[in-house]
This record gives structure tokens, C-alpha cells and sequence, in this order.
């Protein structure tokens, strides 16, 4: 059995998955503000 809860291992797990999250996240922004700024501004 893999010790999941020892603290370095959690740790470790924590911050890959906030790193992940984060690029996740910018990337999503920057395909929704390219999105938004290639429609014509005055379209409602």
C-alpha cells in the first residue's frame, strides 16, 4: 500500500495540482479573451 498520506507526498500532490489548476486557468482566459476580442465590438 503507498503511503498517499504521508506529508511530503501531499505535499508534492498539492502543489502539482494548484501548478496544473493555474496553467489550466490562464489558458482558459486567454482563449476566452481571444474569443472575445476577434467578434466585432458592436455586435449585440
Amino acid at each position: 500500500m503507498i503511503p498517499i498520506l504521508d506529508a511530503t507526498s501531499f505535499y508534492n500532490l498539492i502543489s502539482g495540482v494548484m501548478i496544473i489548476l493555474f496553467v489550466v486557468a490562464l489558458v482558459i482566459i486567454f482563449v476566452y479573451e481571444y474569443e472575445v476580442l476577434r467578434r466585432p465590438k458592436n455586435q449585440t
